[in-house]
């Protein structure tokens, strides 16, 4: 459908970032039009202008925006403009998120949604596609809910495409448990989701954990049935080595900073690099890059952290800096339980 508007989805406090982001590469073809947290429309300016389907890694969600919904009927009438193309999915996700996860009542209000509407089109002879993985090219109808059921729904469509989540508002049904040492678990669950990784069977293979204290990352991993190497100067919540016993798998904590690295000491085989580490991209890319050339893994899952509006503004500068020594292919993303930092993964 040929709209003169797109939409963006993101995070709680990167609305400045992602409109930083799109002036940068867009500046007089997109202007932004109606914002809400978490939520903000772009006016396309010039006729012949096609933005590309993924406006920025600081955008969960972007695609062409179709408007506001008052009613199941509007939506209903939109649906069926788009109906002929190809068959629809249906991705219903709420504009606000917490990032820890979101609540059981808020995907069970979803899901309502989700099954009222799939009734209204089923009426209106809109069939839905429910085949599973997504692949590319697929046609995903966007339905993001307000607060309240009293707000108007806002309706968005976009194509599927390698890189993007596959999952409705880039939203995985992962919430932050309470008995897991730290974040860095949701994060390490959230990007293999993201990345259909959390599909495969790692057992038996090797990770190697930068910046593992105090073991969110690596209790994940172990849970996965993963041997695992960790490396930072800080203790280890002693959970992990607790359930590394349980699991019977190996556990080793390497008490040295990731610069510091022997790197003939290293495992030869190495299935995933992680690194979760609170230094600027100029600090540890270099490090990291040492690294990967001598380890050679096949998978990468990096946390960028981009502390500094400045930082933000060169993402795409480290992003490339990470393509001349990963495993192709390079996406990144700010995932739902990222703060002021990205998810590059790759591989």
């Amino acid at each position: 459908m040929n709209t003169p508007f797109r939409f963006t989805t993101c995070r709680a406090g990167s609305e400045a970032t992602l409109k930083r982001d799109i002036a940068s590469h867009f500046a007089g073809e997109l202007t932004p039009a109606f914002m809400k947290p978490q939520f903000i429309t772009w006016k396309v300016r010039s006729p012949g202008f096609s933005p590309p389907r993924n406006l920025s890694h600081f955008a969960r969600v972007s695609g062409t925006s179709l408007g506001l919904c008052k009613t199941l009927a509007d939506l209903v009438e939109h649906a069926r403009k788009l109906a002929p193309a190809k068959p629809l999915h249906l991705h219903v996700f709420p504009r606000i998120t917490n990032e820890d996860g979101i609540e059981p009542a808020t995907w069970q209000r979803m899901d309502a949604l989700a099954a009222e509407i799939t009734a209204e089109l089923a009426k209106a002879g809109i069939p839905l596609e429910t085949q599973r993985p997504l692949a590319h090219g697929d046609l995903i109808l966007d339905v993001v809910a307000g607060e309240t059921n009293e707000e108007p729904l806002f309706l968005g469509c976009h194509e599927h495409q390698p890189g993007m989540h596959p999952h409705p508002g880039g939203l995985p049904r992962i919430g932050l448990p309470e008995d897991v040492p730290s974040r860095a678990w949701l994060k390490l669950e959230q990007a293999l989701a993201w990345r259909g990784w959390d599909q495969l069977d790692f057992r038996g293979q090797t990770a190697l954990d930068l910046g593992c204290a105090p073991g969110g990352a690596t209790y994940a991993l172990i849970q996965r049935g993963m041997n695992v190497l960790g490396v930072d100067t800080g203790e280890m919540d002693p959970r992990v080595l607790d359930l590394a016993k349980k699991q019977g798998v190996r556990f080793d904590h390497w008490r040295t900073a990731a610069g510091r690295l022997n790197l003939t000491a290293l495992p030869r085989e190495v299935s995933l690099l992680l690194c979760d580490i609170n230094l600027a991209p100029p600090e540890i890319l270099p490090d990291l890059q040492r690294i990967q050339d001598a380890v050679q893994a096949r998978r990468l899952i990096l946390t960028i952290k981009l502390n500094t509006p400045a930082l933000e503004d060169r993402a795409h500068e480290f992003i490339d800096t990470i393509r001349d020594f990963a495993p192709a292919p390079v996406f990144a993303t700010q995932l739902a339980g990222n703060r002021r930092e990205i998810c590059v993964c790759a591989g």
